[in-house]
C-alpha cells in the first residue's frame, strides 16, 4: 500500500505483484485497455486541503521530478511578451533589449493577473531500466488571490471551454497572498499560507522541475508564492538557478529544439506521446510504464480524467493554424477542424 492506502493502476500492462516504495509495498491490479484508462487527479480545495495535505507533501518529498503548470487570469499584451528586436548590426545589444523588454512585460503581468489553479504532478522512478517505470501522483489546486487582479475575457473563455469551474474556484479556492515589497510585515505576523508552504516543500525536495514554455509560469510562481520579482531578467535567472539546483526542464524546448516536432503546444505533444505509447503497447515494442495512485484514503476528491489519444474524426477540413500552433483567431467561429488527433495524424503522413 502507498501512503493513505493508495493503490496503483497502470495503463501499460500489469506490473509485478508488489513493489517496494519508501512507504511500503504497492499491490498491482490488472490494467484496463489504454483507450479506456483514466488518470486520477486529486482536486485540492480550501475545504479539503488539511485532509489532502499529508499525501501531497509526501508525494513531493519522494519525487524524482515534479511537473508544474498554472492556469492564469490573463497574460497582458502578448505583443510585448513575444517582443523581439533583431537587426543586422548590434545584434547582441538588440537581443538583450528584447529579453529585457519581454521580462518587463512578464513582471507586469505577474503583478496584475491572478493564478487560478496550480497543477502539481509528482513522478517517482520505480524501475530504472531500458523500459523505465514511473509512479505518478497528480494534484490540481484551485486558488484564489486575496488581492484584486485583472481578468481577461479570452483567458476565461478558454478555461470555461476546457471545463474550468469558476463557481467552485471563487467559493472554495485556496487563498494566497501575492508577494509585495512589504512582505516582511506579512512575515512578522507569522501568518502562514498553504500555497507558500507547498512551494517551500517543492524547493526542499531538491529534484528537477518540469514545465512547458515555463518562463511565464515560473515568473508567476515566484511573484505569487515566493517573493517580489527582481528588477532584471539576469537576477531572476540567477535566483531560479539557486532555487532549483537540480535543474528546470522545459518540454517545449525539448520538443522544438531537440526532437524537432512539427507542433509544440502542450495538448498536441501530450496526445502525440500518448498515441505513441498506445501504439507501442499494441505492437509489443519497448516503452515506458506509468502507474497511478488511486488515493484510496482521499478518493472522494479524486477526479478520473480521460487523457489519452482517441481515433475520433470530425469529418471537416483541418485548420492549419490550429494544427500547427494550437490557436486560431476565428475561435469557435472557424468552420474547419480543431481536432488535435486529426492534426497529429496529418503531420504523421509521409511527405514526398
Amino acid at each position: 500500500m502507498t501512503e493513505n492506502g493508495g493503490e496503483r493502476i497502470t495503463p501499460t500492462g500489469t506490473v509485478p505483484e508488489e513493489r517496494s516504495t519508501p512507504t511500503g509495498t504497492v499491490p498491482s491490479v490488472p490494467a484496463p485497455p489504454l483507450s479506456e484508462t483514466q488518470v486520477p487527479i486529486v482536486e485540492v480545495l480550501a475545504s479539503n486541503i488539511k485532509e489532502v495535505w499529508p499525501s501531497l507533501v509526501h508525494s513531493i518529498k519522494y519525487s524524482s521530478f515534479i511537473a508544474l503548470d498554472l492556469e492564469l487570469s490573463g497574460l497582458g499584451d502578448r505583443k510585448h511578451l513575444m517582443k523581439k528586436h533583431y537587426t543586422s548590426s548590434s545584434a547582441q545589444r538588440n537581443f538583450q533589449r528584447s529579453v529585457d523588454d519581454r521580462y518587463t512585460a512578464i513582471v507586469e503581468a505577474a503583478k496584475s493577473r491572478g493564478v487560478l489553479a496550480l497543477g502539481v504532478s509528482c513522478w517517482r522512478v520505480t524501475r530504472d531500466t531500458p523500459e523505465p517505470e514511473y509512479y505518478v501522483q497528480t494534484y490540481n489546486l484551485l486558488l484564489l488571490s486575496r488581492d484584486n487582479y485583472t481578468v481577461e475575457p479570452d483567458a476565461l473563455q478558454f478555461l470555461v471551454e476546457h471545463g474550468f469551474d469558476f463557481n467552485k474556484q471563487y467559493k472554495d479556492g485556496v487563498s494566497y497572498t501575492p508577494s509585495t515589497e512589504d512582505m516582511i510585515i506579512f512575515k512578522e505576523k507569522k501568518t502562514t499560507e498553504p500555497i507558500r508552504d507547498l512551494f517551500a516543500a517543492i524547493l526542499q525536495a531538491k529534484c528537477p522541475v518540469v514545465t512547458h514554455n515555463g518562463l511565464i509560469d515560473l515568473a508567476f510562481i515566484y511573484q505569487s508564492f515566493y517573493a517580489p520579482l527582481p528588477p532584471t531578467m539576469s537576477i531572476f535567472v540567477a535566483d531560479l538557478q539557486d532555487m532549483f539546483k537540480s535543474g528546470i526542464l522545459d518540454t517545449k524546448c525539448v520538443a522544438e529544439f531537440l526532437i524537432r516536432e512539427t507542433a509544440t503546444y502542450l495538448e498536441y505533444l501530450f496526445r502525440k506521446c500518448s498515441k505513441r505509447l498506445k501504439d507501442a503497447v499494441t505492437e509489443g515494442k519497448p516503452r515506458l510504464h506509468i502507474s497511478f495512485s488511486e488515493h484510496k484514503a482521499i478518493k472522494q476528491w479524486v477526479n478520473l480524467v480521460q487523457c489519452f489519444a482517441s481515433s475520433s474524426s470530425s469529418g471537416k477540413e483541418l485548420c492549419e493554424s490550429f494544427a500547427n500552433h494550437g490557436y486560431c483567431k476565428e475561435g469557435k467561429g472557424c468552420k474547419k477542424s480543431h481536432n488535435v488527433d486529426e492534426a497529429i495524424n496529418s503531420h504523421d503522413l509521409p511527405r514526398y
